[in-house]
């Protein structure tokens, strides 16, 4: 590697140059030395900013990063890089699990006092911001679904909802990744959420078949929603509930009519009845009613300046994204998510994330919406205890087995 000196001037060198040099010696170090060495180092560097760090070439480089232009919008970006140049090697070996929520805790220690030296108040200031991005928050989520030791003392109402975040793979990319997040930590992502998935699918399959044909040997309940509930919502997600079809007979009946249809003002008004139909079965109010004159009036301002249009890819996709939006919840910081719950306090959560998974049958486009949009809200309750929010719990569980059972690979019969 180029010494730092062979530079006629560091300060002309690119901010990708100075953050690859940090990259590098994190790597180095992970390689030589065991996690703990490396924790300590980690906080050498970011969390007590000391001057007197033994690699003064690499002080050098985080002091020249820290006081750069636009440090204090680019700086997170670094250090969250940083962070996963170490956990992403960390997380592929059991051995070293415990390190990183180990790492992530660093940044709840950064010291409050005012600094001897400028660079110091400099770095850890930077880092204090970092604790209030998105890109911090992902991390200790990131830390919460690797932390095998977790909160076992305590019962699982009593825990943090973030706590649970293992449990539900379908939060895992808008929970775990962040704008910036490189393409290994999304590879590392996508391998853990595959892993949770097959765990989770096989063993609903094999309780499901158990159910339907009898076992030899008692297959227990994968889920947290009673024996007869998960039963129900087996039956609702991959039985018939319109004469002979199946939810997904008829997605794939809507979606071969939506091709034919004269414009998107016609196409609105069927799929509204394609929408409720199920909440009209179990109660014809829902035609008429508060929620349906809603969704109604919803449906028809959507894209309004498109009504003689021909369906096309961008007008479908869009129009349910903005129906997701309308069911599950609006907005991010401060979610709005009134309906949705008043939804599920009306009909039960079968028939709610019935309604979500019909969309999302119709267009599996937008499935990573409704995943977005159901992260929005675990995200948000997220330091609630699970018994604060038993509607979100039920509905992440319900959200589990529908998607599983219509999405994944693991032999789910639709009779």
């Amino acid at each position: 590697m180029d010494s730092y000196e062979s530079w006629s001037n560091h300060q002309t060198a690119s901010a990708a140059e100075l953050e690859d040099h940090l990259y590098t010696h994190l790597q180095q170090c992970r390689q030589r030395e065991d996690a703990d060495t490396v924790l300590q180092r980690f906080s050498d560097l970011f969390v007590e900013a000391d001057v007197t760090y033994p690699d003064s070439f690499v002080w050098d480089v985080l002091v020249e990063l820290a006081y750069r232009p636009y440090s204090e919008r680019e700086f997170k970006y670094t250090l969250n890089r940083c962070s996963y140049t170490l956990i992403n090697p960390w997380s592929t070996q059991p051995r070293d699990h415990w390190a990183i929520p180990a790492l992530v805790q660093l940044f709840e220690s950064i010291p409050d006092s005012p600094a001897r030296h400028s660079e110091t108040q400099r770095i850890r200031e930077l880092s204090r911001r970092f604790t209030k991005t998105d890109q911090y928050a992902a991390l200790r989520r990131f830390a919460n679904l690797i932390d095998e030791e977790g909160e076992v003392e305590k019962s699982i109402d009593d825990q943090p909802v973030a706590k649970q975040l293992k449990r539900y793979p379908f939060l895992y990319d808008s929970s775990l990744l962040t704008k910036d997040s490189d393409q290994d930590q999304k590879m590392q992502v996508g391998k853990l959420r595959r892993g949770a998935e097959a765990d989770l699918g096989v063993k609903l399959a094999r309780y499901c078949n158990q159910q339907k044909h009898g076992a030899s040997r008692k297959i227990t309940n994968p889920t947290r929603l009673s024996s007869t509930e998960l039963d129900q919502a087996l039956a609702y997600y991959t039985g018939k509930v319109e004469g002979n079809r199946s939810h997904r007979d008829l997605a794939q009946m809507f979606r071969a009519y939506s091709k034919t249809v004269r414009s998107f003002r016609d196409f609105k008004e069927e799929f509204l009845e394609y929408l409720l139909s199920p909440l009209a079965d179990a109660d014809p109010r829902y035609v008429n009613n508060h929620f349906g004159k809603a969704l109604r009036q919803y449906l028809r301002e959507t894209l309004h300046d498109f009504d003689g249009q021909r369906l096309t890819d961008f007008i479908v996709i869009t129009t349910c994204q903005k129906l997701l939006n309308f069911l599950v919840v609006q907005g991010r910081p401060q979610p709005v998510f009134r309906r949705f719950w008043q939804l599920l306090n009306e009909v039960g959560h079968t028939l709610t994330v019935g309604l979500l998974l019909r969309v999302v049958l119709f267009c599996s486009t937008v499935k990573p919406w409704l995943e977005n949009r159901l992260t929005v809200l675990f995200n948000y309750h997220e330091r609630c205890a699970c018994k604060e929010v038993p509607w979100l719990m039920d509905t992440l569980e319900h959200t589990n087995v529908a998607l599983l059972t219509n999405f994944g690979k693991f032999g789910y019969s639709f009779t």
